[in-house]
Order: C-alpha cells, then structure tokens, then sequence
C-alpha cells in the first residue's frame, strides 16, 4: 500500500471520527426536540407511522406540510429500523453532514490538492453551526446533501458534456424538489451562471448544455408522480398550502410591510459570523477569485462555479422574505472548498507542523465548547425553570425532557394513551407515547362530550381544567395523572377523566 493510498485512508476515517462523535456528543446530550421547528418534524413523522399517510401528512395541529415530503418518508425508514425515538430520526442529519464531509474531501482532494480536501472537509465538520445541523430533526443536513451533489453533477456535466453526469443532476434536483420544494433547485445551479464569466477568459468555452431529454423526463415523473398522487388525495387543500401560500404568496408579500436595505446584507454576515473561524479563510478566497484568478484553466473554472454558487445564493436569500441563519447552508460545501484551498496555502506558507498544531488546538477548542455548551445546558435543564428566569431555547429544552418523563411515567402507570384528547400538550409527547392524536379546540371537546356514553380522558399541559369551564355540567371530573407529581411545579402533562 502506497503512502498516498495511506493517507488518503487516514483522512476518511479522521473525517468519520470526527463527524461521530460530534453526533455523540449531541444525541448523548438533552433532548431538544421542542426548538428549532423540530417538533413539525415530529409530527409528521407520527401521522406517516401511525395514520400511514404516506402520500401528505399533518402535523398535530392537523395543519397540512407546506413542503414535500421526502425528509419524513427517510425518518419513517430509520424509524422502521431503530425504533420510533430521537436516535432514528437524527440519523438522516448524521449520516447526511458525514457524506458532505467525504463529498467535499474527495472533490477538494480532487481539484484543489489533498490538504485542501482535508481542510475542507473539516471545515464541514466542525464549523459550529454544525454541532446543531449533525443531529437536527430536520430536512436541511439532507436537503443541503442533495443541493450540493445537484451542484457539482452540473459542474462535472458542464466540463465533460456526459450524459450520466446530467442524469445524476437531474436525479437530484428531483430529490431536491421532493424535500424542499422546486425553488431549491435555483441554489443547485446558481453555480453555472460562472459560464459568462469563464467566457471572458476563454471565448471558446461551451455552454452548460448537453443531453437533457433523460434527465428531464426522470426529474417530471418523480416530481410530478408525487404531486399528483398527493392532490389527488388531498385536492385544493394541498395545491392553496404549496403554491399559493407558499410560493406565491410569501413572494407577493415579501416586501409588504417595507424593504430595508439591511435585508440585502444580513445573509452575508450571517454567513460570516456563523460559520467562524472558517469564514475568515473563505472571504480571503473569494477576494483572491476576484484578484488572482488561478492560472490553471481548470481550476479557475472551478473557482468561478464555486464564487457564483455562493453569490447567487447569497442573492436568492437575501431577497427571500423569511431569512434564517439554516437557509445559508446548502451555500457552505462551496465556502468551505474555497476555504480548504487557503488554508492549505497558509499551511504551506508558515509549515505543515506548525500549522497542524494550530489546527489540533483550533478543533479541540470547537469540540470542547459543543461539549460545554451541551454539558452546561444539560445542567440548567435538570432543575426546575421558571418562566423568565432562562431563555426560551432553556424551557424549550426543559420541556422536551420533562415530556419524555412524563410520557414513561404515564406508560408506567398502566394508562392508555390512544383514550386520550389532547388540548395544549408538548407535540414531542406523542413521540414518546407512540401515538397520533390531534389537538383539540374547546368546542370539539364539547361535541366530543356530547356524544360520549363513557368516560373521557382529556390530556392537558398548562391550560388548567378550570379553564375550560367544564366544571358546572360535569362535575364528575377526576385527575388520573399528573407530570410532575410534585404539586409545586408547573403542570407539563395532566389528564382528566370527564364522566359525561
């Protein structure tokens, strides 16, 4: 075995152990599943295994998903596999941050040299907005995943004109459809507007075409498969949630209430402070795309892609009218390529050795402070919050722990969850019990009693049974279990039972 079939080997398994025990050390941490939107996830994830609603799923406000399914159908997979907990539905992030991680280390290797690879890959791994992307129960580690395997298929199809290369684009840009919706193929070939600027430099340059007839034909029928399968089960609804209120309405009322010329630059500072100390690195590249172009043809053509990927991004988004710090993602596979290639240009310019002790110190530095910042939450969540006393992604916190307790308190107690109506309790509840059960409003709770010839159990979290005023006309209402037990904290899950 040759030295660079060694290395090559030692920086795979390097690029592995790191993304795992990054993971480790979140999925081993408190759970989080009632912030960053996740709890959505969740519940389409219990209507696809509990309804069997394959096709469209609801969440527990029986609120219908603007978005097309794919990231729930993969949940669903592990789910069958692992079980119905945090672990299996954290796996498609995982696995997803990992492949970037070896995608952009073997391009990077590729293009740029090994150590650039390498450095990018890290820079995938450890930029500390991935600590939360790694074993977020979310769709955007995997739509990013395909956006960037979208990408470089259209590069590498660009280059060499082959047909499988534009099939593989067109493959992707349809998984990418089915799990963030058609505008996020725009993030998949921004990078191709770096033709007209490659043609300054080299007048014979081709055109980004080639055969497309394959590749168009299996993008249509994946997508349009789906979303006709789907409206036909779901009808108007489905069409008013995805393209109406979705896309077009968010784009008719983007500017409604005003337009800030701030809006245009915070994806990019965003993009610089959240991706530290990795970005300083990739705004020098970009400086130096536009100062020293590569002398190279084919890198510099590489370069190009990359710079108009990031730039046109940075455009859609800034102009998008809900801008989020995680929207910027499908855009760093690109920074951190740029930012691998100058890194290793300084690893070069001030010594390998000296170099890799920085670089050691630098991510022990970024693991150490997800392990604190994961540690020290943990702490805070194990005491009782009161409201005002910590911040909301604390309570978030403390509330899905409590959830999970409560949830293995109530099986413990020999209790049925599938009697139960659900008012206000924590969505990640029925993860934990197994169970999909739409929240209720007070009225459907009144009808519900109406009809009912036996006892019913009402679920509630900080609405109190007094509150629902149901006291005068049932008066034969028992409390059968309370979370926590103890009488002096704040009620997290309650049920009553309501002889009618």
């Amino acid at each position: 075995m040759d030295n660079r079939s060694s290395s090559f080997q030692f920086w795979v398994v390097l690029i592995c152990l790191l993304s795992t025990a990054l993971f480790l050390i979140r999925i081993t941490g408190p759970t989080d599943l009632e912030s960053y939107a996740q709890e959505l996830s969740v519940g389409y994830l219990l209507d696809l295994m509990a309804q069997a609603h394959w096709l469209v799923q609801h969440d527990l406000e029986s609120a219908i998903m603007p978005r097309p399914p794919l990231h729930t159908w993969l949940m669903a997979l592990f789910a069958g596999l692992l079980g119905l907990n945090r672990l299996s539905l954290a796996l498609p992030s995982f696995l997803s941050v990992l492949a970037l991680g070896l995608i952009v280390f073997a391009v990077g290797r590729r293009r740029f040299g090994e150590m650039a690879g390498v450095l990018a890959a890290i820079a995938i791994v450890l930029a500390p907005t991935m600590a939360k992307q790694v074993a977020l129960v979310g769709s955007e580690p995997v739509f990013t995943l395909t956006v960037t395997i979208a990408a470089l298929a259209a590069f590498s199809a660009w280059e060499h004109g082959k047909e499988g290369s534009w099939l593989l684009f067109w493959l992707m840009a349809a998984l990418v459809t089915l799990i963030n919706g058609l505008p996020g193929v725009a993030l998949a070939t921004g990078g191709l507007f770096s033709y007209f600027w490659e043609k300054r430099s080299n007048p014979d340059q081709p055109a980004p075409g080639g055969p497309h007839l394959a590749g168009i034909t299996l993008f249509l029928v994946l997508t349009l498969g789906w979303f006709v399968a789907a409206s036909i089960s779901q009808g108007q609804t489905l069409i008013s949630t995805m393209f109406y209120t979705s896309l077009i309405g968010d784009a008719v009322s983007a500017y409604r209430d005003g337009w800030q010329a701030s809006d245009l630059f915070k994806p990019t500072f965003v993009l610089l402070f959240r991706y530290l100390p990795f970005s300083l690195p990739f705004l020098i590249a970009v400086w130096r795309v536009f100062r020293h172009p590569a002398s190279d043809p084919g890198e510099r053509r590489f370069e190009r892609f990359l710079t108009c990927w990031i730039l046109f991004g940075l455009l859609v988004l800034s102009l998008a009218r809900h801008q989020h710090a995680d929207h910027l993602l499908p855009l760093w596979p690109a920074c951190a390529l740029l930012a691998g290639r100058e890194l290793a240009r300084l690893a070069e310019r001030i010594g390998k050795t000296r170099f890799a002790g920085i670089a050691v110190v630098i991510g022990a530095i970024l693991i150490g402070s997800t392990y604190a910042a994961v540690n020290s939450t943990s702490t805070s969540v194990t005491t009782h919050i009161k409201p005002g006393e910590s911040s909301d992604y604390a309570r978030e916190m403390k509330l899905a722990g409590e959830a999970k307790l409560a949830a293995e308190a109530f099986i413990a107690n020999g209790l049925d969850a599938s009697r139960l109506h659900h008012i206000d309790t924590p969505v990640t509840l029925q993860l934990y019990l197994g169970t999909f059960r739409p929240f209720i409003k007070r009225a459907q709770l009144e009808q519900i009693l109406a009809a009912a010839s036996t006892p019913v159990d009402v679920a509630l979290g900080k609405t109190g049974i007094e509150e629902l005023g149901l006291a005068e006309r049932y008066p034969d209402i028992k409390r059968v279990f309370r979370w926590p037990a103890d009488e002096s904290l704040q009620a997290v899950f309650q049920v009553y039972r309501i002889n009618p």
